[in-house]
């Protein structure tokens, strides 16, 4: 499946909330308080994650839907305790809970009808190498804002690098993982924006797994374009004071605006050995938003558009 410029895709933008809890599970608010709270925050979709209960995709208004999801988890032998979000599943109840393989809790999940996602693998305790056999996955959590807030384990960067380093081809998500145990402290922390042809749950998902998004816990990302011909890639972005290339290898850049400047625009150099590159923009009040990697040929120049 080959990869779309989100930036230069049909259709529109859509904001999401792709991993949050309710009292059907361990959240302290109900699934009607939890989708109030982010209708009036501006979100368009938002998918119930609670612990092995299934929720169900609806239509709520012309502007705005849920998407069917669940969180499941168990004890990998290899991997350790290990969260998994699927997204689009079609489980008739709880199911899952007795799973113990992380590949198999993929597997299930995946003949389920569901996208899935692992999620927080910094705070579960994973290791990059602990990772690297599981198939099946269309993304990870490179951000998840209740694990930052209430444990510093937000962000899992670096677990995204070494899996695109080893030729895994992994998108990244910001997530808040609310469970309200703090009014809504741990609430609209990472989200998506989907570049979509409509709202829909099959047209979210389907340009999720196209990686037809870019995640944020802030900025907003306006463009990313690679120009093969000269090996180049540029972005466009909200006021940030950093903005950062991200590859395989130590050839990465940061780009940081002089003091007590912002940036909106910088461009990067490919080089040979880079087999991908992200983006990822820091503004003022240290929010990031993260584009998903873009796969590359020999020379900075991509065997397609923005290929998968």
């Amino acid at each position: 499946m080959q990869q779309e410029n989100p930036f230069n895709a049909p259709g529109g933008w859509y904001k999401g909330c792709l991993h949050v809890h309710s009292t059907l599970s361990d959240g302290l608010l109900s699934s009607d308080e939890v989708l109030d709270w982010y209708r009036s925050h501006g979100y368009h979709f938002v998918a119930l994650t609670d612990h092995h209960v299934p929720s169900q995709a609806e239509i709520l208004a012309e502007d705005w839907i849920t998407l069917a999801g669940v969180e499941v988890g168990g004890l990998d032998p290899v991997a350790g305790l290990y969260h998994l979000v699927g997204l689009g599943v079609e489980l008739p109840g709880p199911g899952l809970s007795a799973v113990t393989s992380l590949q198999d809790a993929v597997d299930r999940l995946r003949a389920a009808g569901a996208l899935v996602c692992l999620a927080h693998p910094y705070w579960s305790g994973q290791r990059s190498a602990q990772l690297m056999d599981v198939q099946g996955c269309f993304a990870l959590e490179v951000y998840n804002g209740g694990c930052e807030v209430d444990d510093a384990k937000g962000f899992s960067h670096v677990h995204w690098d070494d899996l695109l380093a080893a030729g895994r081809r992994l998108w990244g998500l910001a997530v808040d993982d609310a469970h309200w145990r703090t009014g809504d402290r741990d609430a609209g922390l990472g989200w998506v924006w989907v570049k979509a042809p409509a709202l829909t749950q099959q047209a979210i998902l389907e340009a999720l797994d196209r990686g037809c998004f870019y995640a944020s816990s802030g900025p907003l990302i306006h463009d990313v374009e690679l120009d093969a011909g000269r090996g180049e890639i540029r972005v466009r972005c909200s006021p940030v004071v950093s903005i950062d290339f991200v590859g395989s290898g130590p050839l990465s850049r940061r780009v940081l605006a002089p003091t007590g400047q912002t940036l909106t625009e910088a461009s990067h150099r490919l080089q040979d050995v880079q087999g991908y590159v992200r983006v990822a923009c820091q503004d003022a009040d240290g929010r990031w938003a993260w584009s998903n990697p873009l796969f590359l040929g020999r020379n900075g120049e991509d065997t397609t558009t923005w290929p998968m």
